[in-house]
């Protein structure tokens, strides 16, 4: 079906660049809901409330990315709403008429889009989700929407450049997501804490040692070009908030810790917690000096 659909879009826009070769199509996502209290191209207040916020919670969890999701429309067919994804601009930044913002092929919008479907995807299959790990409390509250209105899901991308891909959220995906959180309820739910230590190893790959007075080194990772930012020099002793994310690795396995820096800005103080409150382990003596995540 996806391929039919590609397939006829394309040929759409190769027919409207012959008049306009920068022509586009425009991007759309079309959620459609189907089930017991699916309605017929209405959508319920409450089940807007609570399906719509964890979606958009989803898609910012996906990508360093700012995309808004707007519900440009609502048809039959059970309930299909049609949704348009827009990537908020910095200010200052010029966008041109043109499709020269494509990056790669691939517009910013598209790449949240399709992280988002590919996240589904890995549930619907029942495979590894630790690529997944910061969209999964979004998609825990998807589901328990979906649950609460005895609903599934299927989400369908139109890019600009014809392609149709979709994927969709069933029982069997719903049930392993529950699965996952039954067994792994703390990569559902990153907390924050505050670190004082020395910085005792700066990595190029984007992390630093960090060796707190009173416990053992850990290692803080960082978003890309994030290091450079701090300034920090091996043997100053620095205060920071991290992100402990409980990352999972595979189906059936214990998760694995990582502590990921907070930039200040970001920090909202009553979610920040003590160091003492972090779980870490004594480092063997086999093990080489400068610590490691948590795990």
């Amino acid at each position: 079906m996806d391929e039919v659909d590609s397939e006829q879009r394309l040929n759409l826009l190769k027919t409207v660049r012959e008049w306009d070769p920068e022509s586009v199509l425009p991007e759309e996502l079309v959620i459609r809901l189907f089930g017991g209290e699916a309605g017929s191209g209405g959508l319920r207040f409450a089940l807007g409330n609570a399906l719509l916020k964890p979606l958009q919670d989803g898609v910012t969890a996906s990508s360093d990315e700012d995309v808004d999701l707007e519900l440009i429309g609502i048809s039959a067919g059970s309930t299909v709403l049609h949704v348009r994804p827009v990537a908020n601009r910095q200010e200052g930044e010029i966008i041109s008429d043109d499709s020269s913002h494509l990056l790669d092929g691939q517009s910013p919008t598209a790449t949240v889009m399709n992280s988002l479907l590919d996240a589904v995807g890995t549930l619907e299959a029942e495979e590894d989700v630790s690529e997944w790990t910061p969209m999964l409390s979004s998609l825990s509250r998807v589901v328990s929407a979906l649950d609460k209105f005895d609903l599934s899901m299927q989400l369908r991308w139109l890019d600009t450049d014809g392609g149709v891909r979709s994927t969709s959220l069933t029982e069997t995906g719903k049930g392993y997501l529950r699965q996952l959180r039954k067994s792994h309820g703390s990569a559902f739910s990153p907390v924050r804490r505050s670190i004082s230590g020395w910085v005792i190893e700066l990595k190029l790959s984007g992390a630093a040692v960090i060796k707190p007075e009173s416990s053992p080194a850990i290692t803080v990772r960082f978003e890309p070009g994030e290091i450079a930012l701090t300034g920090w020099r091996l043997g100053e002793r620095v205060d920071l908030v991290v992100e402990e994310r409980h990352r999972i690795t595979r189906r059936g396995a214990r998760s694995v810790t990582d502590f990921v820096y907070v930039p200040q800005e970001l920090i909202p103080i009553e979610e920040i917690d003590g160091i003492d409150d972090i779980a870490i382990r004594w480092l063997d003596d086999e093990e080489p000096r400068g610590g490691q995540s948590a795990g």
